[in-house]
């Protein structure tokens, strides 16, 4: 497996409430991106939580014997899991009480892209063409899919970083599972730091360059920053060969 992976706090925050964490086990690999909300540097705890939990949960639980599908479950359960957590150590702690974070995972297994997500970070599938894989959980695209505003008009309306899922923010949680072929493509998770101020199709060329996935990662934030930064920046990129005797 190839990837790149980069965190930066941009160019107007004060902390850097983003996490990250690649698995690079030839079984599993997987991503996950994380970020925060809440005051108090609320936001970088539930981050850091999500992952370490979610990181910990997934290696005791998973295992060669399951097939894709199974896989798929013991990742949502790990969500679900991770969600609880939080929320009850934030019930504890007057001061981060409110706290949540966006989480989307992807994981390359048995020839399937398994994604598990809740929030707005995103997953893409990128090759010859760039496709969202996951389902912005935010105000405004709600407006979209209900053909009120359009996607261009989404771009910049005032509300377009109000989430309507969280982990943590609550004690259940609804986690979007989904599992398509995986064929190849380079997979990227990013926060909405990165899509506020990069467009799909500038993603797809800068990832695409003939350069290291690390390096054109680093380029990307670079470009956001260049734009404003106005918030953290987040992005993995994670490449592997189909295997052909993957069922």
């Amino acid at each position: 497996m190839q990837f790149g992976a980069i965190t930066d706090i941009g160019m107007r925050r004060k902390i850097n409430e983003d996490n990250y964490y690649v698995n690079e086990s030839d079984t599993f690999p997987y991503a996950i991106v994380a970020d925060g909300m809440g005051g108090h540097q609320a936001g970088e705890v539930a981050s850091m939580m999500v992952v370490d939990i979610v990181k910990d949960y997934l290696k005791k639980n998973l295992d060669e014997t399951l097939d894709y599908v199974e896989a798929g479950e013991v990742i949502r359960q790990a969500f679900i899991y991770a969600n609880s957590t939080i929320y009850n150590y934030a019930k504890k702690h007057y001061k981060i009480m409110g706290m949540g974070t966006t989480t989307t995972l992807a994981m390359i297994y048995q020839n399937k892209l398994i994604t598990a997500h809740v929030g707005d970070s995103r997953a893409y599938k990128v090759r010859d063409s760039i496709a969202q894989v996951t389902k912005d959980h935010s105000y405004v695209n709600e407006l979209v899919m209900r053909g009120e505003i359009s996607p261009e008009m989404a771009k910049y309306h005032p509300r377009k970083n109000y989430i309507t899922r969280a982990m943590g923010a609550e004690d259940t949680v609804k986690v979007d599972i989904s599992i398509k072929p995986y064929d190849g493509e380079i997979v990227v998770l990013c926060s909405d730091g990165l899509t506020n101020f990069v467009d799909d199709d500038e993603i797809m060329t800068f990832i695409l360059r003939e350069k290291t996935l690390q390096e054109n990662c680093e380029e990307l934030v670079a470009l956001a920053n260049s734009r404003g930064g106005g918030d953290n920046i987040t992005i993995v990129a994670l490449e592997r060969e189909k295997c052909n005797n993957e069922q």
